[in-house]
């Protein structure tokens, strides 16, 4: 399995120690942790990955971190899509981070079923809908103009530092839509089935 050994600075095909397969009662998600070492410096890797139905999904690193990763209850395309962004800011290819969060934002505007034929109009839509507040649209519609500009100008340079504040603002956005709100509703639910009836 092709890892990042961070202490080799280089990817390697990790040595398999040992799998451990588990399912997640509240998602109903079956997940894949596999250990393996580093072929040439015997560092030591955690994987995960997510049972997609036809096989298995592309590994996470979990230890060593890498970076924060995304909740289970993200739609598995937009997990590897935001992956695929983080990858390429720790290549240094940052105008590509900038490129992959924008069509990661794209894929929360499919995932919730907007219509707008454009990225601007389908932002606005999901603030009308509710889907998104209205600092979070801010945040969403600075992440459209940043991933435009990386797209469409051939001068247009990303920072280090914009690149990593575009991947968490993304990671906000899609914890917030998949995660946050969900469990906000279960909170409330719980908390009127245990409130006492008047």
């Amino acid at each position: 399995m092709l890892v990042e050994c961070t202490d080799c600075a280089a990817y390697v095909d990790g040595e398999l120690i040992a799998d451990y397969i588990r399912k997640d009662e509240d998602s109903g998600i079956t997940g894949k942790y596999s250990f393996l070492k580093c072929p040439r410096c015997s560092s030591p890797f955690i994987v995960l990955q997510y049972d997609d139905g036809p096989g298995w999904s592309d590994p996470s690193p979990i230890y060593p971190p890498l970076e924060t990763g995304v909740s289970l209850a993200i739609p598995n395309s937009l997990r590897s899509a935001y992956n695929e962004a983080r990858a390429c800011f720790r290549a240094k290819a940052y105008t590509a981070t900038a490129i992959m969060c924008r069509k990661t934002l794209e894929g929360i505007a499919d995932e919730n079923k907007i219509t707008a034929h454009n990225l601007a109009l389908a932002l606005k839509e999901m603030k009308e809908k509710g889907i998104i507040e209205n600092r979070l649209y801010e945040w969403a519609d600075a992440l459209r103009i940043s991933g435009n500009e990386a797209a469409h100008g051939v001068d247009s340079k990303i920072s280090s530092q914009d690149a990593n504040d575009i991947l968490e603002f993304t990671h906000a956005l899609l914890e917030y839509v998949f995660t946050f709100q969900e469990k906000f509703e279960q909170f409330k639910n719980r908390r009127s089935l245990s409130k006492p009836v008047a």
